[in-house]
């Protein structure tokens, strides 16, 4: 026990009894940290604009015995990467990346990169930005980290960790992303994708998200009806 100082990302907060937030939150150091922020509606000192999702922190958390929930003492805004929440598309294939790390990830299990490829991928995701070849090589980052390595076959095939699952995807879709993966960032964010070839990458990972989470994301359902395909084919 004792005052943890970590690099964090907010993937989720809500409010609790009349003044205060529980908050989830990826560190640097420790992975998934679950944490009751006291006073959080009230104080403008200790968390100033600091608790909503996708904003990077520096957080001090009072860490307690396994199990228990931690107290977050104080937060500092290095960024709100308030740019995705101005656009509805953009803010919806975000959350799919921390609906995932959520769902993956326990308590205090450190994944630096899992955190690295997040915090990368929300400074690059900005809707004035070529955002969307950033997410698709953000998110198949975010999935090996987390021990889903995929790779591409030729004739509609993935493999899946060691499991080998029909793709769907055509050749100029699976083209893309194993050359987008190679790319720069910089380059990267230049990279325009046409409307059709979006939706069906977009289709393609979050039924690999499915996949390996056994169930349906509730960020999918939402971004698949945002983008008119059908959820249940995912």
């Amino acid at each position: 026990m004792g005052i943890l100082n970590t690099d964090a990302i907010i993937l989720s907060s809500i409010d609790f009894m009349e003044a205060d937030k529980i908050v989830c939150a990826l560190s640097k150091d420790r992975g998934i940290i679950h944490a009751i922020a006291k006073g959080a509606k009230n104080s403008r000192r200790r968390f100033p604009g600091t608790l909503e999702p996708f904003c990077e922190v520096s957080m001090d958390v009072f860490v307690k015995k396994e199990g228990d929930l931690h107290r977050l003492e104080s937060c500092q805004l290095t960024d709100a990467h308030l740019g995705i929440r101005e656009n509805l598309e953009l803010l919806a294939h975000t959350t799919v990346m921390i609906e995932l790390i959520k769902e993956h990830l326990g308590q205090m299990d450190p994944s630096p990169a899992t955190f690295e490829h997040l915090r990368r991928a929300l400074a690059a995701m900005e809707p004035d930005r070529q955002w969307f070849s950033v997410w698709c090589v953000a998110l198949l980052n975010i999935l090996s980290s987390l021990g889903y390595g995929i790779d591409l076959k030729e004739e509609g095939r993935a493999g899946i960790g060691r499991r080998v699952v029909p793709s769907g995807l055509s050749r100029e879709a699976t083209t893309f992303l194993l050359n987008a993966g190679r790319l720069e960032g910089e380059i990267l964010q230049r990279l325009s994708v046409k409307e059709n070839l979006k939706r069906e990458i977009s289709s393609f990972l979050l039924s690999v998200c499915n996949h390996v989470t056994d169930k349906r994301l509730k960020s999918g359902r939402f971004l698949a009806k945002l983008l008119d395909f059908d959820a249940n084919q995912c």
